[in-house]
């Protein structure tokens, strides 16, 4: 049972009980209610908080206009939560708002890790940006994913299918073959509830800012074939973050959280988030 709570006007998802937090900043068509991958942090030892961002859930566009805006939101929300510093996550479309906390916020960031994420300014293309103006505003979006659930409910392989034309650089045949048993059945759950609300268009509209200035250790991790979101992303911060590591995954898609080769991206995640045990840091929880 999903419990979700509310700060200000921000609804938020908070779970495990750790004494070192992580602050997940969720992708596109998602919202705190969704599964962002967290079972692998709490399952080692932390509290996640997951935001919806703005225009996502029941969070309004007003929260956050610009990544910036709704970055320094989200330092009041861990300092008002009495946490002294966290682990930022941003994955996909919430890449940009957690390379601005990174920079605006580097009192309170003990470590970055991006995932699948938007790293600079030059997604989308025009021709997405045109697209999403169309099938994902706020009147349209409703029709769109309606329209993605009855064709999951009557044809789900195939509608996967669909989806992974957009999600992988793979064929559809041989990106399934790497996506198995209850992985597959996770993947096809967490499409079906997908939504833009007001917060895709929004989306594409951020700005990373000035990446070069962040300092914390930082893990980037993407797919070699990635769909959505291509590689120019992860070696461009691995270029401008000095302090950072890429890992480039074999897995088969963007949503690499339900790949058969998860568990390799879950050891590196592991590593890194270990040594920094090693390194001089600020405790994370009062």
């Amino acid at each position: 049972m999903v419990t979700i709570k509310y700060w200000k006007e921000i609804e938020y998802r908070e779970d495990g009980s750790g004494p070192n937090a992580i602050l997940v900043f969720h992708g596109g068509h998602m919202r705190a209610a969704s599964d962002s991958g967290e079972a692998f942090f709490i399952e080692n030892g932390y509290r996640v908080l997951i935001p919806s961002r703005p225009g996502y859930g029941k969070t309004p566009l007003s929260a956050g206009r610009k990544a910036a805006d709704f970055a320094d939101l989200m330092a009041e929300l861990v300092a008002d939560l009495n946490i002294k510093a966290v682990v930022v996550v941003g994955i996909s479309g919430g890449g940009p708002t957690a390379l601005q906390f990174a920079q605006r916020h580097g009192e309170l960031l003990g470590a970055l890790i991006l995932q699948s994420a938007v790293s600079h300014d030059g997604w989308p293309d025009k021709s997405t940006h045109r697209g999403a103006h169309v099938i994902f505003n706020s009147v349209t979006e409703r029709m769109t994913w309606a329209f993605m659930r009855a064709s999951f409910t009557l044809f789900s392989q195939a509608t996967l299918r669909f989806m992974l034309h957009s999600l992988s650089t793979k064929s559809p045949g041989e990106a399934l073959k790497t996506i198995s048993g209850q992985r597959r059945a996770s993947l096809i759950r967490v499409l079906r509830q997908l939504r833009s609300g007001h917060g895709f268009v929004n989306d594409i509209h951020y700005t990373v800012g000035d990446v070069h200035r962040i300092s914390a250790p930082t893990l980037i991790i993407h797919s070699k074939y990635d769909g959505s979101v291509d590689l120019s992303h992860p070696r461009f911060l691995a270029a401008q973050i000095q302090n950072s590591i890429l890992f480039v995954s074999e897995a088969e898609n963007h949503m690499f959280w339900y790949s058969d080769l998860y568990p390799d991206i879950e050891t590196e995640m592991k590593r890194f988030l270990d040594s920094l045990s090693s390194r001089s840091r600020p405790d994370q929880a009062a």
